[in-house]
């Protein structure tokens, strides 16, 4: 598809340099890349689009914290940016809301063959694109969604944990998704209603919120990888995705 999307890197003064090397080999020329910063712990830090948390939270009108009952904030140590990940993509939104796809990539992703990767990848409709997206073993919707099986090390505690203390989806949400979070992409649609459903008041763990959400409002979801570690888009072994040095399968969600 000829549209005018935009691809951020997420990342903190902390972290940039241990993986600014990783996107050495992504097309500049032809793709427009953008690193998103996180300089709340180092204001000095001047790379690309940056914000603050207190920013972040003015801009959304959002001033709760993370439960410490929820499963993924069992220790308390979580802020609101690594658990509600896509505020930080609903922050860049509010201030860039024309481009057509956002993709938003872990800073600590590495890819093989970008080539190959957009080959398979650009002439998808899907409003979200995610690594891994998948669904409570009882929903039927969205059928190229694979459901959460025996396979995964989570097997079905993975929706036993979301939604947890303090996540609000709205008492009528019944059909449950979950995805893995490191490479994603959405529609302006799909950015449009998030940001909807966050002037709501509604908000939940980012890798279970996004994905129920969206499908609950009729919004397409596509999963990169499938469960036998394939994909659909692309040859998994020469495009070669690789998260914090190791490719992540489906057996390890």
């Amino acid at each position: 598809m000829n549209m005018n999307n935009i691809y951020c890197v997420c990342t903190t003064p902390q972290i940039y340099s241990s993986y600014v090397s990783y996107w050495e080999n992504f097309p500049t020329d032809t793709r427009k890349l953008v690193w998103v910063s996180d300089i709340t712990k180092d204001p000095s830090f001047n790379v690309g689009f940056k914000y603050t948390e207190k920013e972040l939270r003015d801009n959304l009108n959002f001033y709760g914290n993370v439960s410490k009952k929820h499963f993924w904030n069992s220790r308390g140590d979580k802020n609101i940016i690594w658990f509600y990940a896509h505020f930080r993509m609903l922050n860049f939104y509010l201030k860039n809301p024309n481009y057509d796809y956002y993709w938003f990539f872990d800073d600590d992703v590495k890819m093989g063959d970008w080539g190959k990767f957009f080959e398979g990848t650009d002439n998808d409709d899907s409003d979200f694109l995610g690594y891994f997206i998948f669904k409570n073993k009882n929903v039927e919707s969205q059928t190229n969604v694979p459901k959460m099986d025996d396979k995964t090390s989570s097997r079905h505690t993975w929706f036993d944990r979301f939604p947890g203390d303090g996540d609000n989806i709205g008492s009528d949400t019944k059909e449950l998704f979950g995805s893995f979070f490191p490479v994603n992409r959405f529609s302006n649609n799909a950015m449009k209603k998030l940001l909807e459903l966050h002037n709501e008041g509604l908000h939940g763990y980012s890798e279970g919120f996004v994905p129920t959400m969206l499908n609950k409002y009729g919004y397409k979801l596509s999963s990169l990888i499938n469960p036998d570690n394939t994909s659909s888009y692309f040859d998994v072994n020469q495009v070669n995705i690789q998260h914090k040095h190791i490719k992540i399968t489906w057996e390890w969600i």
